[in-house]
């Protein structure tokens, strides 16, 4: 087996009340940020109150990944309760202060 093929899904969603959440796990580089900005394109036709990303699992981030943080507020600027982010100290709070430098 390919250490591709047993890696796990870098992007998680699941539905909290009226939020679709995405969970980020390990690292948020350009393949990943790629990925969420396309689950959250597909969580904001879905038409919920607000999108959540939760970064708190990150451990590494490069800037091309940060930067996919600020496609999905673009996508979500018209939600009701628009984009929140979850972090805590780490990886996942320096990516999301590095995408709004």
């Amino acid at each position: 087996m390919s250490s591709l093929a047993s890696r796990s899904a870098p992007v998680t969603v699941r539905t909290e009340g009226g939020a679709v959440v995405l969970e980020l796990v390990d690292a948020l580089d350009e393949p990943t940020g790629r990925v969420l900005v396309d689950a959250v394109a597909s969580a904001v036709a879905t038409s919920p109150e607000r999108v959540e990303i939760d970064l708190t699992g990150l451990s590494t981030w490069t800037d091309g990944g940060a930067t996919s943080l600020v496609s999905c507020r673009e996508m979500c600027r018209d939600l009701p309760e628009g984009l929140h982010y979850r972090t805590g100290r780490g990886p996942g709070r320096d990516a999301l202060l590095a995408a709004y430098r």
